[in-house]
């Protein structure tokens, strides 16, 4: 019975809503009529009639719930202010109007033209009478005029010194190519210095004599326990020894990756690493990571590099 009751009152407050809509839209459309109507009379200076018709549109919006009653309003309101336009056109200020006839009037009877002669002849006005009164009116300093005309003078022309562009001179070519020649021979001045400091830590682990290797394990060769970047490094430059034929890399009888001194071309090291290649190359791809750098660490218990640090030594 609740659920019922809910119900009805539901539709009854529906239906209650649709007739307030459509009663309001009703008065809406009639006072939208009833302004068009009135429009010549709206539009008089003296009527009252937009504020009246502004009034009741304030009174109709309190009551505006939906948006199609909203259009109506804003209809009427459109209105409402063309009318206040023209009603503001209409609107006379009662001011002074400049007459042309009646100004013209009022000179030729200031300078006397309607006082000389007959009225058949041509009325003589005394403008100078009218300048007179003008001139006070203006301040204006007198212009001076030489008695004998102008002066004759020379004019005395001025030589000035052409000035001298500050004109930048555009590196040729072959300058702009120095600096890139240069950048380009450190850098291989420097990789070619590493290169041998990498072949020299090889010749001294795998000396006869002195030498604890004679193979060295390449894991533990090129990892540097206290940076990972010198480790990617010493990768790259024993990269130059491998493809160059100066040292060899293969799998020993427990198939680790070792590195050992080829005894033909190990001994000496071109200028330029790279410009040389093995008989027999072949490529292969080695990845590096941080976590498999920590990992090598902790597998081989690598305390200490094998190929000493020059710039941690300089530090």
């Amino acid at each position: 019975m609740s659920q019922n009751n809910g119900a009805a009152q539901d539709d009854t407050a529906s239906s209650s809503d649709h007739a307030a809509s459509t009663d309001l839209r009703l008065l809406y459309r009639k006072l939208l009529f009833q302004t068009k109507e009135k429009r010549s009379e709206l539009v008089r200076p003296e009527s009252t009639g937009l504020l009246e018709t502004l009034e009741e549109m304030n009174v109709l919006f309190s009551r505006v719930k939906n948006p199609r009653e909203a259009v109506y309003d804003s209809n009427v309101l459109k209105l409402t202010s063309e009318l206040g336009l023209e009603q503001a056109d209409n609107l006379q200020t009662n001011m002074t109007v400049f007459d042309r006839c009646v100004f013209a009037e009022k000179l030729v009877t200031f300078m006397d033209g309607r006082c000389r002669g007959s009225q058949r002849d041509k009325p003589e006005l005394d403008w100078s009478k009218l300048g007179k009164y003008a001139a006070t009116m203006f301040n204006v300093t007198a212009k001076l005029d030489l008695i004998y005309g102008p002066l004759a003078m020379e004019s005395i022309a001025k030589h000035r010194a052409a000035r001298e562009k500050n004109v930048q001179r555009k590196p040729t070519e072959a300058e702009k190519k120095k600096p890139q020649q240069l950048q380009q021979e450190e850098q291989e001045e420097s990789t070619t210095k590493e290169v041998q400091r990498v072949l020299k830590a090889i010749h001294k682990l795998t000396d006869p004599d002195q030498g604890t290797y004679k193979h060295v394990p390449f894991f533990e060769f090129i990892t540097d326990p206290t940076s990972f970047p010198t480790t990617i490094e010493n990768m790259f430059h024993l990269s130059f020894l491998v493809k160059d034929g100066k040292v060899k890399l293969y799998l020993d009888e427990d198939n680790t990756p070792v590195v050992k001194i080829d005894v033909h071309n190990g001994a000496v090291i071109t200028s330029t690493p790279g410009t040389t290649r093995a008989l027999n190359p072949s490529q292969v791809v080695v990845s590096m990571t941080i976590q498999k750098w920590k990992d090598l660490i902790e597998e081989f218990n690598i305390t200490k590099a094998m190929i000493p640090n020059i710039k941690r030594k300089g530090k």
